[in-house]
């Protein structure tokens, strides 16, 4: 199987992807959230970009919004053949940029992942996996044929979770 066509999931967007050379990547994850779902059969991918914790009741930029993004995701993952019950769920990013403290009102980063993980908790799901808070930015990718999901940190080395 070959794996190659690399597609970018930019701020606020959601991708479904059933193409096993297919590699789902969002970079440039500061305090902004990846969502990420994988079933093996049928083979199933998907990421969404999560850049705030809540939506003001607009539904234009459902992927943009924790509360909004995870039925949205979900949705077009079941629509796509996967079943979110059996899929493994990964969270990704949430750093406390700017130096701020993990327990700050204003650290956007732990805000959005606390945000992610309840609309998971109301989905019924829970992470497989998490790489989550600290104060660098990272790169995920999503290889959609093996469901191999690989993290790299700013100045870090890569690791699968």
């Amino acid at each position: 199987m070959r794996e190659g066509r690399v597609i970018r999931v930019g701020m606020g967007e959601g991708v479904v992807e059933r193409d096993a050379g297919a590699v789902l990547l969002a970079g440039g994850l500061g305090s902004c959230v990846a969502v990420v779902l994988h079933t093996p059969c049928p083979r199933v991918g998907a990421m969404a970009h999560v850049m705030l914790p809540q939506s003001f009741g607009w539904d234009t930029a459902p992927f943009k919004f924790a509360d909004t993004a995870i039925p949205a995701l979900l949705e077009s993952f079941r629509r796509a053949g996967g079943d979110p019950a059996s899929a493994v769920v990964w969270v990704v990013g949430g750093a406390g940029m700017f130096g701020m403290a993990a327990s700050s009102v204003l650290n956007l980063g732990a805000r959005n992942v606390e945000a992610v993980r309840e609309a998971l908790r109301k989905q019924g799901l829970r992470p497989h996996a998490e790489d989550v808070g600290g104060s660098v930015s990272r790169t995920v990718a999503l290889h959609v044929g093996t469901g191999r999901l690989v993290v790299r940190t700013a100045g870090g080395p890569e690791r699968e979770l």
